[in-house]
């Protein structure tokens, strides 16, 4: 009786490569486990240091950029804020210089009110009412404004030709408004009409355009001056 002996094929364990199951073919990819990788690693020395100082560089520039860009977010906020509070500074500066104060409380439109109803008086060219109208008008204007005016619309020759009946006049005012406000609280009123005056068979016609300078003192208001251009057609 014979037996056989098992016989194996040692060319096939010859050939599969170092590290790789038995009986894996040739060129079978071969598994390191991870303790041969860290050897490897370690034993291969210009390698390792090299990752060492890539890993390295890649934290110190996260940590240098990051403070760097927060930096410039802030000095930017910090620019846009500090803007903001001059352009808000020279708005509070230039307002009560475009918007002057008037300590006597006269506005343009108490001005315009008060010339509307003195220019009535003032500018009476009726026999019966005319004396006593303009010694009332007068008696709101300063001495001087109240010169100023007799000279130009009330003189001594025209006065005696209205109450005696040989000047015939009218005055027909067509506006009377506020023209501009003075750094002292000064108004100054523009009236505008058609005076017509007649002293004898051809009547006269003039366009009035007259400022007059109206101020409150003591809470009484005055008419403290006056410009006349007024233009004979």
């Amino acid at each position: 009786m014979t037996t056989s002996t098992p016989s194996f094929d040692t060319t096939k364990l010859m050939s599969s490569p170092p590290g790789a199951p038995p009986g894996a073919p040739p060129g079978a990819p071969v598994s390191l486990a991870p303790n041969d990788m860290k050897q490897r690693l370690l034993k291969n020395k210009p390698l390792l240091a090299l990752g060492i100082v890539l890993l390295l560089l890649f934290t110190v520039g996260q940590f240098i950029e990051a403070p760097s860009h927060s930096r410039h977010d802030r000095a930017e906020e910090s620019d846009g804020a500090q803007q903001a509070q001059q352009m808000q500074q020279a708005q509070q500066a230039v307002a009560p210089a475009a918007i002057p104060l008037n300590p006597s409380g006269l506005t343009p439109a108490l001005a315009t009110e008060f010339v509307g109803w003195w220019i009535t008086k003032a500018m009476d060219y009726s026999a019966a009412t005319s004396g006593k109208s303009h010694a009332e008008a007068f008696g709101w204007m300063t001495p001087q404004s109240s010169a100023t005016f007799q000279q130009v619309f009330w003189t001594p020759p025209i006065a005696q030709g209205i109450t005696q009946g040989r000047i015939t006049a009218a005055f027909q005012p067509s506006s009377v408004q506020a023209e501009a406000i003075n750094p002292d609280g000064s108004i100054v009123v523009g009236v505008t009409g058609s005076l017509i005056v007649q002293d004898s068979a051809t009547p006269v016609s003039q366009q009035i355009v007259t400022d007059f300078l109206i101020k409150k003192e003591k809470g009484n208001l005055r008419v403290c001056g006056m410009y006349n251009r007024t233009v004979k057609q």
